[in-house]
């Protein structure tokens, strides 16, 4: 959908529920129940999926030795570092840093 290509296309955005509302041409309510209806989840929950795929994707082509996990987490727009560590961990099942250094 038009929506999910805009996420895809600006993840690394500041996206908030008015601006993804303002993509798709929907209320922010219509936008969010599409969303649990299609996704079983709420448009940020789908934004947060996508980014830490971002992340994942950086890290493991990242040289440990040039790279901190701390500036890629913030580049995506993770700023709490210890919830940033807890989902990734939830997703990935395993720490941002044992990805980063494979």
């Amino acid at each position: 959908t038009p929506v999910l290509q805009y996420i895809e296309a600006n993840a690394e955005s500041d996206l908030t529920p008015e601006t993804l509302a303002r993509a798709a041409r929907v209320s922010v309510r219509t936008l969010h129940a599409a969303f649990q209806q299609q996704l079983g989840e709420s448009p940020m929950a789908y934004v947060r999926r996508i980014r830490l795929g971002r992340v994942r994707a950086e890290l493991l082509r990242s040289d440990p030795s040039k790279v901190r996990v701390t500036d890629v987490a913030m580049r995506w727009g993770f700023m709490h570092l210890s919830r940033f560590a807890e989902q990734y961990r939830e997703q990935f099942n395993e720490l941002p840093s044992v990805t980063l250094h494979r």
